[in-house]
């Protein structure tokens, strides 16, 4: 008897399994299992846009005096760590070096004419005093003859010595002028020179700080960012760039700040205050939340002057919870949501994991020895998710559809 009863449903079991087996293998082939949740369904507006630093300081030529055009001699590699203290960039000195070497000479040559000319001075004055000493000597005998007795000095004789005393003394006066002048020309020549020189020597402390600065020192640890001109070209060695262009910049990673655009179409739903969900194009699996801080007050062109889109939107700047230097870098392009509303504890249903039939929506529900299609009530969704009002519980495996086979099959 007990033969009787296990075989036949040895067999039912057998039939049933293989069943159950076949059908597992078919919709194994069309995708994979994943469990029913219950979490936060959030929706809201697209926003797209790309990362940036909250302080970027960002560096150009130096602003020298006559200087307005500067070329590229070096540049540190984009994307490179960068240390306090090391150089970032730097542009040519050749004219600055010949410029330093003139003025150094001109400064070297007004020293040499300096030294020349305390050096006659010095000649000049010697033998302008020695004809005054002559010339004094001269007056004093003559003062001795005057003073002798007029009955030891003939008429004649003392009129002569009356001549040569007159004479003497106006040699004396005129030896003094000439001393006098030849000082004041002296120092009039001297002070031209050094006045020269001055002027020379202060050229080349400045070309020497000139030159110094040519050299962009970075002034804190950072990772090297090029600046893109209107054009979205960057600056490379050999380029030339006017004194008031951006180069480089060394942003500071710990503070990352979202600048995104909206669409025209839902500007009007994006308002300071509002939350935001962000994932990076490099790392899509991770999010980042955020708020956003400012909008602007018009709608504008995408991208104005590097694209012919005339689709216009709204640009929003959104402040990061967090910021992860080892993952994120300024330009970064991220897409995510402006969150309008947020269903908490909804029961969660993958929107690839929906099928639709003339009868309506369904799922492929996988049970211990069945797999079936259950048809499903919905409730609100977004781009990944839709919520499951009936027909499933947080306990139920559903099929999700496989994006490759579905690649594949269109």
């Amino acid at each position: 008897m007990k033969r009787k009863v296990t075989i036949p449903l040895a067999v039912i079991v057998f039939f049933v399994a293989a069943g159950w087996t076949r059908n597992k293998l078919a919709a194994d082939r069309q995708g994979e299992w994943t469990a029913v949740t219950r979490g936060d369904l959030v929706t809201g507006v697209d926003v797209t846009g790309t990362l940036a630093a909250l302080d970027s300081g960002s560096f150009g030529p130096p602003q020298l005096n006559d200087v307005w055009d500067f070329k590229i001699a070096m540049m540190a590699p984009e994307g490179s760590e960068i240390k306090m203290g090391q150089p970032v960039f730097g542009f040519d000195t050749t004219e600055l070096q010949k410029k330093l070497e003139q003025k150094t000479a001109e400064a070297d040559q007004a020293r040499k004419e300096i030294e020349k000319q305390k050096a006659d001075l010095a000649l000049k004055r010697e033998d302008e005093r020695l004809n005054l000493a002559e010339a004094e000597a001269s007056l004093r005998k003559d003062n001795l003859k005057l003073e002798a007795p007029a009955d030891l000095v003939s008429v004649k004789e003392r009129k002569q010595v009356e001549l040569d005393d007159n004479l003497a003394k106006r040699q004396v006066s005129a030896t003094r002028d000439r001393i006098a002048s030849l000082e004041r020309a002296a120092r009039a020549q001297i002070a031209l020179l050094e006045s020269k020189q001055q002027r020379a020597a202060s050229i080349v402390a400045e070309t020497q700080s000139a030159i110094r600065q040519m050299t962009i020192l970075a002034p804190r640890n950072g990772t090297i960012v090029y600046v893109t001109n209107w054009r979205g070209d960057k600056k490379k060695i050999g380029d030339t760039c006017w004194r008031m262009e951006r180069v480089i910049e060394i942003p500071d990673l710990s503070r990352m700040i979202a600048r995104g655009d909206v669409d025209e179409v839902d500007a009007g739903k994006a308002a300071v205050g509002q939350r935001v969900t962000i994932r990076l194009d490099a790392r899509p699996d991770e999010e980042f939340h955020g708020t956003i801080t400012k909008t602007s007050k018009t709608v504008q062109q995408k991208q104005p002057g590097q694209t012919t889109d005339p689709s216009k939107v709204l640009r929003v700047e959104i402040a990061l919870d967090r910021s992860d230097p080892a993952k994120m870098r300024p330009g970064m392009r991220f897409q995510g949501t402006i969150e309008l509303q947020r269903q908490r504890n909804a029961l969660l249903l993958p929107r690839n994991a929906v099928f639709v039939s003339a009868q309506g929506p369904y799922a492929i529900r996988r049970g211990w020895f069945s797999i079936n299609e259950t048809p499903l009530r919905l409730g609100r969704q977004n781009d990944k998710s839709v919520e499951v009002l009936s027909g499933l519980t947080a306990s139920d495996r559903v099929l999700v559809k496989s994006e490759r086979k579905e690649e594949t099959k269109s």
